[in-house]
């Protein structure tokens, strides 16, 4: 073959590779931390979509957009449209094609109980019973969900298994779908995981369910305030655990449980003496020994992660600083753990908060 010939064939196919990468650039989205909602006006040219996907960081550059929309033969509907960070182009342009609107904004924040998400779904002019029915109703479809123990007990068999994050739904959306949402996620995250928690020996030397897992990870959520917080207080829930001889440690002792428990109950009680006294409940872990029952919140995807790895330390105890930092003192001893509460008291004195 003649060289020149050669020259220019490997010329054009460079080319070529350097125009695909640039229309690659130009198409591809760049980096997002936060869900966003999009409105597509009526009448929307293809011209006009690529400029609101640009302005709201869905595509780089809108040059190739009109000829992608052509190539791919995808019709825009107008409409107000939520994106999670991790959507592709094409998922955001599958989702526009097929008119699937969702308008409405709900937060779902960490370590809310189902009791609490209703509440948030019923600000939103969502069928809040009609969610915590659709809880109680559901047919597992999901591994996990068929691994979750019938216990008499527990208030809600889902509960602590609602990912919490921002979610879009339609104003007329029903109940069994916002449950699916809301699960659709905790089957993501446990994929990841649960070679991992099945290996691993946590307490008195075996491995934890998924259940006592996220049941860990609801007490991390609702004991710690800070992120910077979690491993170190999953390391002290795990100590207390397995020294289930040892009468310092036969009970968890936390509040949160209670706190729960009493709302779940109808909030009988006023004060959290009150709920650790007289609350009789398995749940109350002041009176039962070990884990409650299944999880008391709905746990983020850090906490879970620090039920799974916690940090590996000789802390028994800790109480909140009252300083302003959202922060714990973490102690070994009970004699230790004394005069931090002391401190903390100090602290609550000066009025510098949590």
């Amino acid at each position: 073959m003649n060289w020149r010939v050669l020259y220019g064939i490997i010329l054009l196919l460079a080319w070529i590779g350097i125009g695909y990468l640039y229309i690659d650039y130009s198409l591809d989205s760049p980096k997002r931390d936060k869900d966003i909602l999009v409105t597509i006006p009526e009448k929307s040219s293809a011209k006009k979509v690529g400029e609101i996907l640009v302005e709201n960081k869905m595509i780089n550059k809108n040059w190739f957009f009109t000829y992608y929309l052509r190539f791919k033969g995808i019709d825009i509907k107008a409409g107000e449209y939520g994106f999670s960070p991790t959507e592709t182009l094409d998922d955001v342009l599958k989702k526009l094609s097929e008119g699937k609107q969702e308008g409405i904004k709900v937060i779902i924040p960490p370590g809310k109980h189902v009791l609490g998400i209703a509440q948030i779904l019923e600000e939103k002019g969502f069928d809040g019973q009609g969610f915590l029915e659709a809880l109680k109703n559901r047919e597992p479809k999901y591994d996990f969900e068929k691994q979750i123990p019938d216990d008499e007990d527990r208030y809600y068999k889902l509960e602590g298994y609602l990912i919490p994050d921002t979610y879009f739904f339609h104003k007329d959306e029903k109940p069994e779908k916002i449950v699916e949402e809301m699960l659709a996620p905790f089957d993501e995250f446990i994929k990841k995981y649960e070679a991992q928690i099945k290996e691993k020996s946590m307490i008195l030397d075996k491995p934890i369910t998924i259940d006592q897992m996220v049941t860990v990870a609801s007490l991390i959520e609702r004991e710690a305030r800070q992120k910077e917080e979690y491993r170190k207080v999953s390391g002290v829930i795990y100590n207390r655990l397995n020294k289930p001889d040892d009468p310092n440690f036969k009970r968890l002792r936390i509040d949160a449980t209670n706190v729960f428990a009493n709302d779940m109950e109808g909030k009988k009680y006023k004060r959290v003496d009150q709920m650790n006294s007289q609350l009789d409940t398995p749940y109350n872990t002041y009176l039962y020994e070990g884990l409650p029952p299944g999880p008391i919140a709905n746990p983020s995807r850090e906490a879970m992660e620090a039920a799974i790895q916690p940090e590996e330390h000789d802390y028994y105890y800790y109480t909140a600083k009252y300083d302003g930092s959202g922060l714990h003192y973490f102690a070994t001893t009970y004699e230790e753990h004394l005069k931090y509460i002391q401190r903390s008291r100090e602290n609550a004195k000066e009025g510098k908060g949590i």
